[in-house]
């Protein structure tokens, strides 16, 4: 498919995707993994300390200008799970936790953590999803180890996942730029 037509129909998924928010109950997982101290005001987030995961990338670079996609409505990134797959990802702040598609968690080889699940909030309802935990993500040069994820079926392809705030919370600010089209996290 060329990619201007791949684009396109990007474009017109994530605008039928526009309403849809995957919204994690947060105060659930907060209570239940012991997450405090993070707080969002607009645009801009900030957490009192980075998780103990968190990996500096190579010459321990502490700000990230990552380039976006996906036009003004919404915000999309190259992502690299595990060192393995590499594939758009949709930045959402308001999902309390990064989302794997099945396909995505099964092309890894990802297993649930034993006995967590995760209420979700969806369109339809409240739904349980398995959660898992990633050896990294990576985007551009930001990369994280050990970042809790959700694995359901709330993106379609080309999209391999979100990142959520379980990857963004880990860094101690993080904004977007529309004029310049990029997300800033900095440590």
């Amino acid at each position: 498919m060329p990619p201007r037509e791949r684009e396109q129909r990007l474009r017109r998924f994530l605008r039928a995707l526009g309403t849809v928010l995957i919204l994690v109950l947060g105060s659930s997982a907060r209570a239940q993994f012991g997450w405090h101290g993070a707080r969002a005001v607009g645009d801009v987030a900030q957490a009192e300390g980075a998780h103990p995961g968190a990996a500096l990338a190579p010459g321990g670079a502490s700000r990230h200008h990552i380039p976006l996609s996906g036009g003004t409505n919404h915000l999309i990134v190259d992502g690299m799970l595990n060192d393995v797959l590499r594939g758009p990802m949709l930045i959402d702040t308001g999902s309390s936790y990064c989302v794997l598609t099945r396909k995505t968690a099964a092309r890894l080889g990802v297993k649930p953590v034993v006995g967590a699940t995760v209420a979700v909030a969806t369109p339809n309802g409240e739904v349980e999803a398995d959660l898992v935990r990633l050896d990294s993500i990576q985007i551009e040069d930001a990369r994280l180890g050990g970042v809790e994820a959700v694995v359901m079926d709330a993106v379609e392809p080309p999209l391999v996942g979100i990142i959520g705030l379980s990857f963004l919370n880990q860094f101690r600010r993080y904004s977007v730029d529309h004029a310049r089209g990029t997300i800033q996290l900095e440590r």
